[in-house]
């Protein structure tokens, strides 16, 4: 497959610093109001809300009322973080409220328990998180994803602001295939670094700021998530799911052939050809001319018409076994339907089938026709057995001529003569079909009355029969005793016209 998710993860990552927080201040004025809510939901009232600007660090607090809110107005435009605290309940806090002249609404929920100092607060909390994060990258890189999910959940829980560890701890969930939890995990490394982007940068000069770093690479990860999805379907062998992330993917990206090469791979592995025809057909009008897209059509194509030989193939037993037991319609249906399958050229042993089935339903004129087309769709070195196949179709209707005509055609002559076609058919068939023989040898001495050879055997044939043909047993006998010069067969012949001048009185 092209690009492994995690080369394309591990490319992306960096090591990113973490920031002293400052903003300028803006002259225009907003609100913040802050609702506080125990465990089970209902207002808490006498919470201290702190409020603190990132840029100045002045804080403002107010205790919460009976509805359990509290508000604070005329407020510059900065960058909040908002704190409450109550005492026998853990710390609730909320990162970050970014004002813009606006009004805005935050809500802390608490649970019963200890105070205790937030990670702001609290330089060791800072650099735990940061050792944690350390860590996590550390097993994020030696492949122990399960050991870098770990770490960075624990970074966390002591930071959960860190655009750092979120960004991490999504590209690790995307390499275990965990792909909503990662695109959710990346939506929130995204709005955090969005707001801490705007604060003043602590990287040396001429150093991009971590936190644009951050939001852009999240943003192009999201983009590809329908990639990085579509390569693991793949990989599971899910090719119909792959295929449709795939067409999701090239819309994102449609300029990429390999998503379409990609697609058209799964949609081969899923036996929708046409589909992956035109898949890769689509990649090719973006890459014209590359060999491994040519390629990759060539194997598609051929993968195609493989399986559509093979259900041919079927039919084409099927309806050999229905000709056998005498269902000449049912092989005839069977045959058909297998000739809509294969190309044209490759059809000269159906088109055979369908004239055998034809005669058999005595539908003579469009057997005729049949057969001639799979001889002239015959491969070249298996002419002759499809000449046979047409030539039994009129020795089976006592047409003699038109069988001669058939295996006398001169695609099968090559260098020899007409009448050295003739003889060459008539010694081959003279056992199994010596009426055709006959035919073929009374055509050589048509065309050639000199061929002694052909009235010898001719006669010879005609013997076979017996007294019905005795008459014209002598003729070509007495024919070849006049002309025929090699003694042993004249010897033969004399010895014949003696039996048939007896057997004739």
């Amino acid at each position: 497959m092209k690009r492994e998710c995690s080369r394309r993860v591990v490319a992306a990552i960096a090591v990113f610093s973490l920031l002293a927080l400052a903003l300028p201040a803006w002259a225009q004025q907003g609100e913040i109001q802050v609702t506080c809510l125990d465990a089970s939901g209902g207002a808490l009232k006498d919470v201290k809300v702190v409020i603190i600007n990132l840029l100045t660090k002045k804080s403002k607090d107010e205790k919460s009322n009976g509805q359990g809110i509290a508000a604070f107005d005329k407020l510059d435009d900065a960058i909040y973080r908002v704190v409450g605290r109550k005492e026998g309940f853990a710390p609730a806090f909320h990162e970050f409220v970014d004002m813009k002249g606006a009004s805005a609404s935050v809500t802390l929920k608490f649970e019963a328990g200890a105070d205790r100092k937030l990670h702001f607060e609290d330089p060791l909390l800072e650099k735990n998180a940061a050792a944690l994060l350390q860590q996590g990258l550390g097993a994020y890189q030696q492949n122990d994803l399960p050991g870098a999910e770990k770490l960075f959940r624990q970074s966390l829980e002591i930071n959960p602001s860190s655009a750092e560890g979120l960004y991490y701890l999504g590209a690790t969930l995307l390499r275990q295939s965990r792909f909503d939890d990662a695109a959710e995990t990346w939506k929130r490394a995204e709005a955090v670094a969005a707001v801490l982007k705007k604060l003043p940068s602590t990287a040396p000069a001429g150093k991009a700021n971590p936190y644009e770093t951050i939001e852009r690479n999240v943003g192009q990860q999201l983009q590809q998530m329908p990639i990085f999805k579509a390569e693991s379907a793949f990989k599971a062998k899910k090719y119909e799911e792959a295929a449709l992330l795939y067409a999701e993917a090239a819309k994102a990206f449609p300029t990429n052939p390999d998503l379409h090469a990609n697609r058209a791979r799964a949609l081969s592995q899923s036996k929708k050809w046409d589909e992956a025809i035109a898949a890769v057909d689509s990649a090719l009008k973006l890459k014209p001319g590359d060999a491994s897209l040519a390629d990759l059509r060539k194997t598609i194509v051929g993968l195609k018409e493989n399986e559509a030989i093979q259900k041919a193939q079927g039919l084409l037993d099927a309806g050999n076994k229905m000709l056998g037991s005498g269902d000449a319609a049912g092989a005839l249906g069977k045959f058909q339907e297998a000739n809509t399958l294969i190309a044209a050229e490759k059809q000269a042993p159906i088109w055979r089938q369908i004239g055998r089935a034809l005669a058999k339903l005595e539908r003579r004129d469009e057997a005729e026709a049949a057969f001639r087309k799979s001889i002239e769709l015959a491969p070249e070195g298996s002419l002759a057995e499809y000449q046979m196949a047409f030539a039994q179709f009129y020795l089976d209707g006592k047409k003699f001529e038109q069988a001669v005509d058939v295996m006398a055609d001169p695609r099968s002559a090559g260098d020899r003569s007409p009448e050295r076609v003739l003889t060459d058919l008539a010694e081959r068939v003279k056992n199994q079909e010596p009426r055709l023989a006959e035919a073929a040898l009374e055509r050589v001495i048509k065309i050639n009355p000199a061929n002694a050879d052909a009235y010898y055997d001719l006669g010879r044939l005609y013997f076979a029969e017996g007294k019905e043909k005795d008459a014209r047993t002598l003729e070509l006998l007495n024919r070849f005793v006049e002309i025929g010069t090699d003694q042993a067969k004249l010897e033969d012949a004399k010895g014949l016209l003696y039996v048939v001048s007896k057997r004739s009185q």
